[in-house]
């Protein structure tokens, strides 16, 4: 175990987190920091970071979701739970992503009140109130993988279902990082550049990218999930399709917290029969994923 480590361990115990892991491209940021002399402003900006991801980490565990692990970057961060995933709670992801920008809300608050009580410089309190901001109202943006793109898919997902609400964050996220990208560029162009809008587009743009090819998965762990959950108590959703169509296009529509019952129409639009969301979800897991929901209707 390297020295870095030891150190991103003892932090995470001291939190009652797994381990608080500093990215390399922060570590990175810091010591370019030193040699350019602004290594108070890189120190504020890693602590300011660091709050914004503990406030995620210790919501989620108030939601009953065990932390294994915080990385932390210059934007933010990403938190990994144990056996869980919070897009699949709307309310829970919704609060663990609102914790972050709060946390910047309550740090802004807390820097007018110290200068305000001549505690402060005013410097100090510039530094401190544009950190947060910005901090903040990045990780507002609605695109995945931000906080904002979360709240997003949380609100969504129970009317559109868990995979186009994804993937609606995801083509926002893709959207706002070409502004950010095209903005950058003009800025530039005026003589007065803003590398750091650049490189945070590109960064939500790979970012995008990379969470946008693992949606059918993310759907397929969802949907697990599903089947594992306990029905004792949902709100019931109706779905009306047709015969032909395939187990895949009805399951992709299914959203949290809900329970599914599925009217299957006949070429007259008459109700031929009623499926459970139980019994597409198993059929799923059985491999039977492109056929039509009537071979369902028609078994024994």
């Amino acid at each position: 175990m390297t020295v870095l480590t030891r150190i991103e361990t003892t932090i995470g115990s001291a939190f009652g987190i797994g381990r608080v892991r500093v990215h390399p491209l922060f570590i990175a940021l810091l010591v370019g920091a030193y040699f350019t002399h602004l290594l108070q402003t890189a120190l504020l900006l890693f602590t300011f970071v660091m709050l914004h991801e503990l406030g995620h980490a210790f919501t989620a565990r108030f939601c009953g979701y065990e932390v294994e692990e915080v990385s932390l970057l210059p934007f933010g961060g990403v938190a990994k739970l144990s056996y869980a995933r919070l897009g699949f709670q709307p309310r829970d992801e919704a609060l663990v992503a609102i914790a972050g920008p709060f946390v910047n809300l309550l740090l802004c608050i807390l820097s007018a009140t110290l200068y305000g009580m001549h505690v402060i410089d005013l410097t100090l309190y510039q530094q401190s109130m544009q950190l947060n901001i910005w901090i903040g109202v990045f990780n507002l943006l609605p695109g995945l993988p931000l906080d904002g793109g979360r709240i997003l898919r949380a609100a969504r997902s129970r009317q559109v279902g868990y995979e186009r609400a994804t993937m609606e964050a995801y083509n926002l996220a893709f959207a706002l990082s070409i502004l950010l990208m095209l903005t950058g560029i003009v800025a530039l162009y005026t003589g007065h550049p803003h590398f750091g809008m650049m490189l945070l587009g590109l960064f939500l743009f790979v970012t995008a990218w990379r969470g946008r090819k693992d949606t059918r998965a993310e759907t397929m762990r969802f949907l697990d999930a599903k089947r594992r959950q306990d029905n004792s108590v949902l709100k019931m959703q109706s779905l009306a399709v047709r015969s032909p169509t395939p187990i895949r296009d009805v399951v992709v529509q299914f959203a949290p917290d809900r329970y599914h019952i599925v009217y299957v129409l006949g070429e007259d639009g008459l109700v031929l029969a009623l499926l459970e969301e139980t019994e597409l979800l198993d059929a799923v897991f059985e491999g039977r994923w492109l056929e039509p929901v009537m071979d369902l209707v028609h078994e024994p």
